[in-house]
């Protein structure tokens, strides 16, 4: 059955709708909330370091800011966000009263996390370009497809935390042992090849590594190797259809059985 059909999209519509009487505290949280540490990092620690990989620590630090920014802003509409239609507002409920499926509404959920973390990343690399962080116009094009396609793999990954989730403390977890490893060890700071083997090698696990492995070098002009690219790409989306397929087995076996 093909799940990215109109049903699917009518999820999205569904969303945006709310969102759109909500937009200036979702813009105070999915935007300002990454550019404030571009402003803080890129500048106040960029004053300390002159170069990092061969490059001026603005311009390495704004795609990893752009990863950050999209993780957070993905993995956040997926658990405490999704988490409230699902339990508290008993929103999803409602929605698979209509004609949708779980199937098509857990795909709107990720096409719509997806969307709005390209809110964010966009936000980012349009103040990190007008910064001096962006070498290449043309790259920073290329790289927006990829970041929604990784979005997409945080926000099904945040979809199978909330199958799990009874309550909102558990996200406490899922934002300590996923969220953060993400934030501080897949070269959004620093280079990986700067950490102990054991941790390179656990950071190459994480989606967030993959993704700024692939925006790096197009924002700051570099060669790009495609058949790592298409390395990264296919683990992403690997990520994303098992976390989907998981979620998907969990919630009806939660809601249905």
């Amino acid at each position: 059955m093909r799940l990215l059909n109109h049903y699917a999209f009518a999820v999205v519509w569904r969303h945006y709708l709310v969102w759109r009487k909500l937009v200036w505290s979702s813009l105070a949280t999915n935007v300002a909330n990454p550019i404030l540490f571009l402003f803080a990092f890129g500048f106040g620690l960029g004053s300390f370091i002159e170069r990092m990989d061969g490059l001026t620590y603005l311009a390495f630090i704004v795609p990893g800011m752009v990863g950050y920014g999209a993780m957070y802003a993905a993995s956040f509409e997926t658990t405490i966000a999704a988490y409230s239609r699902f339990a508290m507002q008993h929103t999803w409920n409602a929605v698979l009263a209509t004609p949708v499926t779980l199937g098509e509404l857990l795909c709107g959920e990720i096409l719509w996390a997806a969307s709005k973390a390209m809110l964010s990343a966009i936000s980012v690399l349009a103040v990190g370009g007008l910064w001096g962080g962006i070498n290449s116009w043309a790259g920073m094009l290329m790289a927006l497809p990829i970041v929604f396609c990784a979005s997409m793999a945080f926000a099904a990954c945040g979809l199978l935390a909330t199958s799990f989730a009874r309550g909102y403390e558990f996200f406490s977890y899922f934002f300590t042992f996923w969220i953060t490893p993400m934030f501080v060890f897949c070269g959004v700071f620093f280079e990986i090849a700067r950490f102990p083997d054991a941790v390179q090698w656990f950071a190459w696990l994480l989606p967030m590594t993959h993704l700024i492995a692939m925006i790096r070098p197009l924002t700051a002009g570099l060669e790009v190797d495609v058949i790592a690219m298409c390395g990264y790409l296919g683990y992403t989306w690997t990520l994303t259809v098992v976390a989907f397929w998981l979620t998907h087995r969990n919630l009806s076996r939660r809601m249905f059985d």
